[in-house]
């Protein structure tokens, strides 16, 4: 069991990677009312490179501007904040990390595909949840993944080889060889890195959402939105496609078979919204 020493590690990580702290100032700016589009802007000049790839991205096809931004104010009086807030996390979570074992691209498109199919969960169940929340869960629900991948790199390659290689889910194998699950993980970094509890509680319950203690809603559409993303062959590449299913997430956020459809339809074009931030604001 490594548990113990993967908590003894990730207790003495105390520094937070620079563009994650970006991110984290930035969603605590947007959701106080008392916050000005100045103090936002300022947080994000402070950094070239990544303001640079906002306005890149605020420019792009994806969200089909007729005038051209070219400025961080612009971008979110153009925009709106809630979606100038998606897209400064996305790019802030890009490059905040670098993998070792798991392939980047595959993850980070699972990862953000599943985002995007949380928020069209959101508006088809009608559940009034923040949909810049709920996109920050999805897009960070696996980020455990990530940081077992970074700082026990050879142990956690073996792990999610065994996990593949053997067909069996990737959270067995890392309570059997770990003692400690990715979801675990993320959810004690996201925690100790300021992170709001409501994202942390969906980073700890996205497979297990029926034991979500603060906005299970949310964790039960991050849940959906993992499975779909899965089972569309959007994978985070770690793992084989796991069959098991939490039936009750349909009645629980009231949704029918008719609303299924609507969802499934929606996949593709969210899915080439998410390769193309990844292409534009990826490393």
């Amino acid at each position: 069991m490594y548990k113990k020493l993967i908590l003894d590690r990730l207790d003495k990580i105390n520094e937070i990677p620079a563009s994650l702290v970006i991110a984290t100032e930035i969603q605590r700016l947007v959701a106080d009312p008392k916050s000005s589009v100045e103090q936002i802007g300022n947080v994000l000049r402070n950094d070239p490179a990544m303001t640079a790839k906002v306005l890149k991205l605020a420019n792009s096809a994806i969200f089909a501007q007729s005038k051209r931004i070219v400025s961080i104010n612009q971008a979110i009086a153009t925009l709106g904040l809630g979606e100038f807030s998606k897209l400064t996390s996305t790019i802030t979570f890009l490059n905040a990390f670098t993998s070792r074992y798991i392939n980047y691209q595959k993850y980070w498109l699972h990862s953000l595909a599943t985002a995007f199919i949380a928020v069209k969960i959101n508006d088809q169940c009608k559940a009034s949840i923040n949909s810049e929340r709920l996109f920050t869960g999805g897009i960070l629900h696996d980020i455990g993944i990530m940081i077992l991948d970074i700082y026990y790199s050879d142990i956690y390659k073996k792990v999610f080889d065994i996990a593949l290689n053997k067909k069996i889910e990737l959270s067995v194998v890392e309570e059997s060889v770990l003692g400690i699950t990715h979801a675990e993980v993320g959810a004690i970094m996201l925690k100790k890195w300021g992170l709001p509890d409501q994202i942390t509680d969906i980073i700890l319950c996205h497979h297990k959402p029926q034991y979500a203690e603060i906005v299970r809603s949310d964790a039960q559409i991050v849940y959906l939105a993992n499975f779909i993303a899965n089972n569309r062959g959007y994978d985070n590449g770690t793992e084989p496609f796991i069959e098991g299913f939490y039936e009750d997430v349909w009645e629980e956020l009231n949704l029918t078979i008719d609303d299924i459809p609507v969802i499934l339809d929606s996949i593709s074009t969210e899915v080439e919204k998410a390769k193309k931030l990844l292409q534009l604001g990826g490393k």
